[in-house]
């Protein structure tokens, strides 16, 4: 028996696990747009508001997704 042909059998029996949401697709780097490079890589700050970094996060909520953006001074954490 082939694979469609199983399917098919669990599909009339009503055995088929029906498929969940995907979760979210983030950010892909495999992309075909300019990449700038990391001028910050080796930097090590030494006082307050020198380097500042962000980071976006997705949030499940019951009326969709939330897109949460953190904004931090690299030295401080604040």
């Amino acid at each position: 028996m082939g694979r469609d042909r199983f399917y098919s059998l669990l599909r009339r029996h009503r055995l088929l696990i029906p498929r969940t949401k995907r979760e979210h697709i983030t950010t892909t780097s495999k992309h075909h747009f300019y990449k700038y490079p990391n001028l910050v890589k080796d930097f090590i700050p030494t006082a307050a508001e020198q380097l500042w970094v962000s980071d976006i996060t997705y949030i499940k909520t019951d009326d969709g997704n939330a897109y949460l953006a953190l904004v931090t001074d690299a030295y401080s954490k604040k």
